[in-house]
């Protein structure tokens, strides 16, 4: 590529990806589906150009980013579209798998983040992701009376406050947790949507990821949740920090379970052809049941001993 067009090329592309975000800003709703192509010009830019020129073309997208919307709101262009973007794009041409992208990308996404939070906090002196106590209470009692005029009993009302409260009161405890989920959702879903992208465009693509129905992950996983029972059982012993450490590798760690027994079940529905309709409906349940959910978390945890599905195959 000659370097006129190769410079013609990213401006366009960090052209696009500046009015992209500024639509998903100024758009109610449609700007939340928006968002989500907000990466997939940068990853473009990261797949084709080399990494110095996708740095400048992101930094001049920020610039930009900073001269339309404010320099916050270029922060959180850079640091929640920009670095992901050009970075997929460039570890799609050093990596040989979509897996080995996809786990790089969920460290640069959770760097990023994180950068996000501590620039913010030095800059207005408040955690933007903190929970602020008394306008959850104030939803939670908006809530609680909407059911009231309803005629929903007062007992299942208290009841249900007391859960949210609780739930309010847990979450500054699992925000670790809830962060690298975040992180790992952020990077899926822009590596999916930027890999569709790039194929309509013809000429490149992204590393494929495995078919949901062959998701596995390693045997080390188990370990990983015997390590955050042990840490949350001598927690009393070690220290807050060890339970609250203890307590989020748990959460980390059934969510991955949780998945591998979900492609156990979506094999085991694709192998005997069964109607699309019927599979999204099972995955419903078993996602929203909650006693569905553990039954699925525990045939994650079989599997990985035993490989339902390369028994099946035999």
């Amino acid at each position: 590529m000659s370097p006129t067009r190769a410079l013609v090329e990213a401006s366009l592309l960090v052209s696009l990806a500046v009015v992209l975000f500024a639509a998903s800003h100024y758009l109610p709703l449609v700007g939340l589906f928006v968002s989500l192509v907000c990466p997939a010009p940068l990853v473009v830019l990261g797949l084709r150009h080399d990494l110095k020129r996708a740095l400048l073309g992101t930094f001049v997208a920020t610039l930009l980013t900073a001269a339309l919307l404010g320099v916050v709101t270029a922060l959180f262009f850079l640091l929640g579209f920009g670095i992901l973007g050009i970075g997929l794009g460039y570890l799609a041409r050093r990596c040989k798998s979509g897996a080995e992208v996809m786990l790089y990308g969920l460290i640069l996404s959770l760097v990023s983040k994180l950068a996000l939070m501590a620039i913010l906090l030095k800059i207005t002196g408040v955690n933007p992701f903190g929970l602020d106590g008394a306008s959850f209470k104030e939803a939670i009692d908006g809530v609680a009376k909407f059911y009231g005029t309803v005629g929903l009993p007062m007992e299942a009302i208290e009841g249900m406050k007391g859960q949210f409260e609780a739930m309010a009161e847990a979450l500054p405890r699992i925000f670790p947790a809830l962060l690298v989920m975040a992180s790992a959702m952020d990077c899926f879903l822009s590596y999916v949507i930027s890999g569709a992208v790039v194929r309509r465009l013809g000429g490149l693509r992204l590393p494929p990821l495995p078919s949901f129905a062959q998701w596995r992950f390693p045997r080390s996983v188990f370990w990983a949740l015997l390590a955050s029972m042990a840490l949350q059982l001598l927690g009393p012993s070690l220290g807050s920090f060890a339970a609250e450490a203890g307590l989020n590798l748990r959460l980390i760690v059934s969510m991955l379970f949780f998945f591998q027994g979900l492609s156990v079940v979506w094999f085991f529905l694709t192998s005997r052809k069964m109607a699309a309709a019927f599979r999204f409906l099972a995955v419903f349940l078993l996602v929203f049941v909650p006693f569905l959910s553990q039954l699925v978390l525990v045939l994650g945890v079989v599997d990985i001993w035993y490989d339902l599905r390369n028994r099946r195959r035999r």
